[in-house]
This record gives C-alpha cells, sequence and structure tokens, in this order.
C-alpha cells in the first residue's frame, strides 16, 4: 500500500463525509491522526488537481469540481447553469450572437449550456476544445492561481505555434495570461476566422467559469463590438451575483 496515496484517499473521504460544510485544515490533520505539514502538503496537491477547492477567504477546505465530475455528480455544473441560463438567453437577444458557459477540465474547455442566435450564418461550436484553442480556455487558464498555471504548463505543456503564435516561451504565455487577468476578457480568433469573446464568472473571489460569445469575425467590429464587451461585461455581472446568492442560500440551509 502506497500510504501517500491512501493518505489522500482519507482526506477526500473524511471532507466528503462532512456533508457541504467546508472543513479546517486543523479538523482533517487531527480527525486523521496526521502531522500537520504533511497534510497541508498533501491538500496542495489536491488543490492544484481540482479534487479539492479553498473555501472563501481561506476557511477550510471543500470538494472540487474534479471529484464531482469523475464521480458523474454533475450537481456542481447544474449549479452554474440555473445560475446562467436565463441571462444569457437575455445576452442573445440583446445582441443577436450565439453564447456559451464554459468551464476547464484538465486540459479542455467543455461547454455546459449555450445559446444560439437566429443568424444566416451560424457558427458550430464544438462542446470540447483544447484550452489553448479557445477565448474561454485562455481566459480560465489566465485565471488561475500561479501554482495551478504551472502544474498545467508542467503537465500539457505549451500551445503549438500554429495555435498561439504570440506564445514561444513560458514567459510569453505567462505575460500573454496576465494580459488577460489586467483587460478582464480574452479574445481569440481561430485560423477559420471564427471569433471567440470571453469574460470571468466569479464566485466570491474565485473565477469558476466563463460566459464565451463566439461568431464570425466580420461581425465583430465598430459600434457592435462595443455592445458585445458592454452586454456580456453586465450579464456576467447578472450570473455572478446569481452564483453567489445560491451559495449564499447553501450556506444557510448547512
Amino acid at each position: 500500500m502506497i500510504q501517500v496515496v491512501n493518505r489522500a484517499l482519507d482526506i477526500i473521504e473524511f471532507i466528503a463525509s462532512s456533508g457541504k460544510k467546508d472543513v479546517l485544515l486543523k479538523d482533517i490533520a487531527d480527525g486523521l491522526d496526521l502531522n500537520h505539514g504533511t497534510c497541508a502538503n498533501i491538500i496542495k496537491t489536491l488543490l492544484t488537481r481540482d479534487y479539492l477547492e479553498r473555501a472563501p477567504e481561506g476557511k477550510g477546505y471543500r470538494l472540487g469540481p474534479m471529484f464531482y465530475f469523475i464521480a458523474g455528480d454533475y450537481s456542481y455544473s447544474v449549479d452554474l447553469i440555473n445560475a446562467a441560463k436565463e441571462s444569457m438567453h437575455n445576452l442573445t437577444e440583446l445582441i443577436n450572437e450565439s453564447c456559451m458557459l464554459g468551464i476547464l477540465r484538465n486540459d479542455t474547455r467543455v461547454s455546459l449550456y449555450e445559446v444560439h442566435a437566429m443568424q444566416e450564418l451560424q457558427v458550430v461550436n464544438k462542446k470540447e476544445k483544447p484550452a489553448y484553442q479557445t477565448a474561454s480556455g485562455r481566459l480560465l487558464l489566465a485565471y488561475l492561481s500561479p501554482e495551478k498555471r504551472t502544474a498545467f504548463i508542467n503537465k500539457y505543456g505549451l500551445p503549438p505555434a500554429e495555435v498561439w503564435e504570440d506564445v514561444q516561451e513560458e514567459e510569453d504565455l505567462i505575460f500573454e495570461l496576465d494580459k488577460i487577468v489586467r483587460k478582464g476578457i480574452a479574445i481569440q480568433i481561430a485560423s477559420s476566422k471564427i471569433l471567440g469573446v470571453a469574460v470571468p464568472l466569479w464566485q466570491e473571489d474565485q473565477v469558476i467559469a466563463s460566459l464565451g460569445v463566439f461568431l464570425p469575425e466580420f461581425r465583430f467590429e465598430g459600434v457592435v463590438k462595443t455592445k458585445i464587451i458592454e452586454e456580456m461585461q453586465k450579464t456576467a455581472s447578472i450570473i455572478s451575483n446569481n452564483i453567489n446568492q445560491s451559495l449564499t442560500v447553501q450556506k444557510l440551509k448547512i
């Protein structure tokens, strides 16, 4: 039996047994009779791999999205969709362009929910695409913690030159990701001239998903471009508020 694997599973099971309550490091270590430093190191790895996530304001830990994903429990995604779908329909009606709700799974941008506009020229969006190839994927990478960014790069490498021509070295990638965070928006144009725009969706101080719009590049210009960005930012704010209101309700039920 590999001891560190056994301890990692013990930690996941211990947190899972708490229901939806956030669990402090001290309680985890004492409850499992683990050295606090050893427990903290294992938790750090589980955070990097998204099997755990840090509770708001750093007060404890909870199960992360990857745990629910591999367990086939999509309630994590359902909550996001419920918080976003009405506002997404309103956005598409306002700008007459298709939009999507995106999350990051390993090195893949996954579309959880889409609303399609009634345009003569429609863009077909794939449910799953490599993160580097999409505006939503790049945005979600940009808002990862430095530790998670490093882990992602170490595991999946840099984007191919034909996918992200401005990135040749790791320093280039960090620069581009930091630029996305400073602007609060990611824009990516594929070789097919399909353009993606993405803005962050927040759960308290953490970006947990993205709101994306995808359309032919030629339609994204002038006053239309300005309107799309402004309405996306307004919609993202509404969805983020919905997410946080839902979180507050869940806490009250605990």
